[in-house]
């Protein structure tokens, strides 16, 4: 089965490929998943109309504190000019520009599928805090998840991402239905003595020009990822 595999995986020539699919990174490092993220996915997409939509305040939040830690200039005026959907309890946003606020205590799911069904293919989305849902909603939660999947244009390069501690089977089965490709992060068993090194690659694929393959990734100091 090797022949199924890129055996010279890079995250870098996979990244272009994205372009115009539902993208879902799987991953047990916040750390990585938000360097592959901003560091790497945003500054690619950058002549694309970046949009973040943000379920819930906490999330805002951690949000937030990521992009005030954000050391290169380029990539802090990326986020910084990106438009920022939110569902939350509060009216404002900490950065970015609030293009709708959308509240929580609301049938909140019909006013962000309306908003979706209005963007331009030619964006490029972020969702952030949305692999909540089934943990707020229970069963529920795939119907409004199916919802809003089933709102996104058809040529959107769209990107969602979950806690491998959050994935079970159930999302498993969803999300692999309602994804083009699966992009999972995970960490090498022994960590502490390799100084941060993960496998990150391409699980699952509907799309040939996107293999599955992994490769080993470290954390340079300047927060990207480089290849070992």
């Amino acid at each position: 089965m090797a022949e199924e595999f890129d055996l010279e995986f890079e995250i870098e020539n996979v990244i272009p490929r994205l372009e115009g699919l539902r993208n879902l990174i799987v991953y047990d490092s916040q750390y990585v998943v938000r360097s592959l993220i901003f560091y790497h996915i945003v500054p690619y997409f950058s002549s694309r109309k970046l949009f973040i939509a943000v379920y819930s305040d906490t999330m805002m939040r951690r949000i937030y504190r990521t992009y005030r830690s954000i050391s290169d200039k380029n990539v802090a005026a990326l986020l910084g000019n990106a438009n920022i959907i939110k569902v939350g309890m509060h009216e404002s946003t900490p950065f970015g520009n609030l293009y709708m606020f959308i509240d929580i205590r609301s049938e909140w799911w019909n006013e962000l599928v309306e908003v979706l069904e209005k963007f331009d293919e030619s964006s490029l989305l972020l969702f952030h805090g949305f692999s909540l849902l089934p943990l707020v909603y229970g069963d529920e939660a795939w119907r409004y998840m199916m919802t809003i999947f089933d709102a996104l244009p058809d040529e959107i390069t769209f990107i969602n991402k979950v806690s491998s501690s959050l994935y079970s089977e159930e999302m498993k089965r969803f999300m692999e239905r309602f994804n083009d490709v699966v992009i999972r992060i995970r960490r090498e068993d022994d960590f502490l003595s390799l100084g941060g090194v993960h496998w990150i690659g391409v699980e699952q694929s509907i799309a040939f020009d996107v293999r599955p393959g992994y490769a080993r990734y470290r954390i340079r100091e300047d927060g990207r990822l480089t290849k070992i």
